[in-house]
């Protein structure tokens, strides 16, 4: 027997454990009450996995179902089975979530038996690990031990789930009959899962028959009926398997969505069974699913496995479905001989102003995934993809910590000068003691991070990916314990830019020129520039990274080469390494708050960087000059990845200037730039919406790492994006 003694009454409230379960699912506590139901047995390595396998299988059998409204896929727009109002839900990267803020809401407004469940809720689970929470605040720019991903869809698609049972079934016979414990317990878990997944299904397809009076296409039901459980004969049958099961795995990423539907696409081409506008129309009510959850990336192109070309029809299709789109994040992996017509299908809609594709370098991808030690076997490497923003993963087969953890470059320059600056002897030695600062983050970064994860996989399992993620279920290992094939960890770089021209500063008024003493300098960025103003205007005269200078563009390098060659040293634990990546998106903004004024003339608390280009605005000579800039870093270094953004103007896309902005992307890459994504915004439409915001509750501009409506945008990050510049021929 539980018992509490509500301090609002004088009587003492008991309920049994079981009644204490049924009172949290009456409440729709449904994770936590199957999460509950099932015994710690805190033994082995997957001792949480049972718990929380039958906590989403209470889940999947009682959460509320989508409404269908006559959409071609279902479910459709802004879903969740796992996050409805409850204060414990599931989430793809943090598993079980305990909301304390909404646990304790949720005592203050219940009284009785109610109440008594939710602080004895409390009491069970108010300490559970929290992902995430053992980094250091100083080091989570952008990410504390987040995990996106990307199911193998294609296994489903061409096996079906009835494939994954078997397999299951077979897991669970061999480890019985050799008396394994420990494995019987992983497949039996893994059984809970399906049960669980065939429940929502059910309830699907319950929900399709219901509003089949009012909605008479059947052929939803029809495809429905047949997938994801068995494979997918045609296009629009696996369409409505991949939109089900993004749903199911919590709405993250799509992957190489063009290679697991492209042979289905062209093959209803060839039969007649689907026009080119019938497709657009298909793959934008996904893209219209992706953008209404928030949801994530979708790589395109590429190459296949023996070397050739995997652009597609359907990759054309995706392009020009996403045009006015600000999701999904599209990932457009250029070849040297990609086709014309995707080269137009991807500057079209960059041009209609969502931002959408990225472009990434594909040769030097595979170079760099080669060189960083990663031990992606030859036939997996083509189906590297990316993750969120964009972090690297291979398709179907990873568990990439995206984003572990991130460096605010900044701030640790900051710490430096107020330990080394009026000592340094020397502009090298000053360079030499932040560089030892940020090994020394980099080294406790690495710690921290690994110990995250070993408790991540101890008491924050993720039953659906081990489920759905090559090679958990074979090797009966679970998701966070080092199931998946890949293994590796992405961590932020943030702020180059702002390092760069502080340093370049300082060379040159303080220890070149001596215009002003070392001791003059911090008082002046102790008191935020205030009453020196005039020091403030001289450092910002100073040399700016992103125009290619080359002096400047030498401290950049440097530090980066430091930086990326610190993070490779170390091994995170689930395995892999650490790979460095500069993915600022939304947080620019808040890292910038606590981090006081620095030598390149910013203010405490301003935004630093937003990418791994020139501090916003500060670049003036023009596209070609920026390129240059950023292309000198040592990017293969970091293939994480290092977003590059640039604005330019509308017309960079009318007549000739089509072609040189085409080129303009093809000599970035054959510099060595990995990745570069457009905003096309004019200054005259920047400058009304940040006065007016009201007026352009659509505008759509790319932010670090993605696109996003200007209505999400903080007026910070507003101010921050009129101060790029816009480049133009």
């Amino acid at each position: 027997m539980a018992t509490f003694i509500d301090p609002s009454t004088t009587a003492d409230v008991s309920l049994s454990n079981g009644a204490w379960l049924e009172r949290l699912h009456a409440l729709g506590e449904h994770t936590v009450a199957g999460f509950l139901a099932q015994p710690d047995t805190h033994v082995g390595e997957n001792a949480v996995l049972p718990r929380m396998a039958h906590a989403v299988r209470r889940q999947l059998e009682e959460a509320e179902t989508a409404p269908w409204s006559g959409e071609a896929l279902y479910p459709s727009g802004a879903f969740s089975w796992y996050s409805q109002g409850s204060a414990v839900t599931f989430h793809y990267s943090h598993s079980l979530v305990v909301n304390h803020e909404r646990l304790y809401q949720c005592i203050a407004e219940s009284t009785g038996e109610d109440r008594m469940a939710y602080r004895l809720l409390l009491a069970e689970l108010g300490d559970w690990f929290q992902v995430g929470s053992p980094l250091d605040e100083d080091i989570r720019l952008g990410g504390a031990n987040y995990t996106h991903s990307i199911l193998n869809y294609g296994r489903v698609l061409s096996q079906g789930l009835d494939a994954h049972a078997a397999r299951v079934e077979r897991g669970l016979a061999t480890a019985e009959a050799r008396n394994d414990t420990p494995r019987a317990a992983f497949y039996r878990a893994m059984h809970e899962v399906l049960l669980g997944i065939r429940a929502a299904h059910e309830r699907s397809l319950d929900a399709l028959r219901q509003a089949s009076g009012v909605h008479t296409d059947g052929r939803l039901l029809a495809a429905l009926e047949r997938v994801p459980w068995q494979p997918a004969r045609t296009f629009y049958e696996g369409l409505v398997a991949v939109n089900w099961l993004y749903y199911l795995d919590g709405t993250d990423n799509l992957g190489r969505f063009d290679q697991v539907l492209g042979a289905l696409y062209d093959q209803d081409l060839a039969a007649s069974r689907i026009t080119h506008d019938e497709a657009v129309a298909l793959v934008g009510q996904m893209w219209a699913n992706v953008d209404a959850n928030s949801g994530w990336n979708v790589a395109l192109g590429g190459s296949r496995t023996d070397g050739s070309s995997a652009e597609n029809t359907l990759t054309r299709v995706c392009l020009e479905a996403a045009r006015g789109r600000r999701r999904p994040n599209l990932a457009l992996r250029v070849r040297e001989d990609l086709s014309d017509e995707a080269w137009d299908a991807a500057l079209d809609s960059i041009a209609s102003g969502c931002g959408l594709p990225a472009l990434y370098n594909e040769a030097l991808y595979l170079q760099a995934i080669r060189d960083a030690h990663l031990n992606v076997r030859h036939d997996d490497l083509a189906d590297f993809a990316f993750g969120g923003c964009t972090e690297l993963m291979v398709h179907g087969c990873s568990n990439v910590g995206s984003l572990d953890a991130g460096l605010n470059l900044p701030l640790i320059l900051a710490q430096t000068l107020e330990r080394a600056l009026t000592a340094a002897p020397s502009f090298d030695a000053l360079v030499a003691a932040f560089i030892d600062d940020l090994e020394a983050t980099v080294a406790r970064l690495a710690r921290q991070v690994s110990e995250a994860q070993e408790l991540h996989a101890r008491f924050q399992p993720q039953p659906i990916r081990t489920l759905l993620i090559d090679d958990c279920l074979d090797a009966a290992v679970e998701y966070n314990a080092g199931g998946a094939r890949y293994n590796w960890s992405v961590v932020n770089v943030g702020g180059l830019g702002n390092v760069a021209d502080a340093l370049a500063a300082m060379r040159e008024t303080v220890f070149e020129r001596g215009e002003v003493a070392a001791q003059e300098l911090l008082d002046a960025l102790r008191a935020d520039f205030q009453g020196y103003e005039a020091l403030q205007r001289r450092l910002a005269a100073c040399p700016r990274y992103g125009n290619d200078e080359p002096a400047v563009d030498a401290l950049a390098r440097d530090i980066a080469q430091a930086v990326f060659v610190a993070l490779r040293r170390y091994a995170p634990w689930r395995g892999g390494r650490f790979i460095p990546g500069c993915l600022m998106f939304t947080t620019y903004a808040r890292a910038g708050e606590p981090v006081p004024a620095t030598p390149d003339g910013r203010r405490a608390s301003e935004p630093i960087a937003d990418s791994i280009g020139a501090v916003q605005g500060r670049d003036r000579h023009g596209p070609t000059a920026l390129l240059r800039s950023t292309a000198s870093l040592p990017q293969p270094l970091a293939p994480g990845t290092l977003v590059t953004n640039i604005r330019v103007a509308p017309t960079m896309f009318h007549g000739e200037n089509r072609t040189t902005l085409r080129d303009l992307v093809r000599t970035y890459f054959r510099l060595g730039g990995l990745q570069l994504q457009i905003t096309v915004v004019d200054q005259e439409t920047l400058h009304d919406a940040v006065a007016h915001p009201e007026r352009h509750g659509d505008l759509i501009v790319r932010v670090g790492g993605y696109s996003e409506y200007w209505r999400n945008l903080s007026d910070e990050l507003r101010r921050s994006i009129l101060q790029r510049t816009e480049h133009a021929l």
